[in-house]
């Protein structure tokens, strides 16, 4: 298994569990989970029966391509604000039936699990304030009442709504697509009474900015729904 980008390392113990369905393999994993190696680099070797190490070639390629590039873009994304204390999370933009090996993924790239399900927090969307007439005070007394030991975050679209959600008191606001002088505007307005994060469409190119603005987290679909796939090559040899 072969890189031929420069990349991170990521869901190399899939090898076995993959080509071992196949057929008896030995694996040998060369580099560790995590690992950023330079271009040509051998992650991992193995040896098995021609059958199995073909029949599984392609789900196996697929699988690290997609998780290895999660990982790469993930701490590529890190590295942009690092010392900065901006906390880098993770979404539940997933393609369906990956969630959890696309959330390691991005957790081998050093980057932040959001949440895996909707019961694992509570996050008021827009949609659900507008259901219930937009009335922050009721959304987040509802969710208290119900579920009273979830973390529970607002979402937010503008400065107006979060002077409103300040008041409702939710554990974290979320800044919906603002533009990074807004979020300042944001930060000042909180003035630290709750922590803050920016999400929607925000790139690695814009992260120093956010993060300068002095929001605690940045939530980022991108990770996991549109990281390229990393470059990699399984090539095979006899053995006799």
């Amino acid at each position: 298994m072969l890189a031929k980008q420069p990349l991170v390392v990521c869901a190399l113990p899939l090898i076995g569990r993959v080509l071992g369905r196949l057929g008896a393999v030995e694996v040998d994993v060369l580099t560790r989970e995590g690992e950023a190696v330079p271009s040509g680099t051998v992650l991992a070797t193995v040896d098995g029966d021609a059958h199995a190490l073909l029949g599984g070639e392609r789900l196996l390629l697929n699988l690290l391509q997609h998780l290895t590039g999660i990982a790469t873009s993930t701490r590529a994304c890190v590295e942009r604000v690092r010392g900065s204390g901006l906390v880098v999370r993770d979404t539940r933009k997933t393609l369906p039936g990956l969630r959890l090996l696309a959330k390691y993924a991005v957790r081998t790239g050093g980057g932040t699990n959001h949440r895996l399900r909707l019961d694992d927090a509570i996050l008021i969307k827009d949609n659900h304030l507008s259901l219930g007439g937009g009335d922050f005070d009721a959304a987040v007394r509802n969710a208290r009442t119900r579920f009273p030991r979830l973390p529970l975050e607002i979402e937010c679209a503008t400065l107006d709504e979060v002077d409103r959600a300040v008041a409702a008191g939710p554990d974290l606001i979320l800044l919906d697509n603002m533009s990074v002088a807004t979020m300042q505007q944001a930060v000042r307005r909180v003035a630290g009474r709750v922590p803050l994060e920016a999400s929607g469409r925000v790139t690695a190119d814009e992260l120093p900015a956010v993060a300068a603005c002095g929001v605690q987290f940045v939530a980022m679909g991108a990770l996991t729904h549109s990281a390229p796939a990393a470059d990699l090559s399984f090539k095979l040899e006899p053995l006799v």
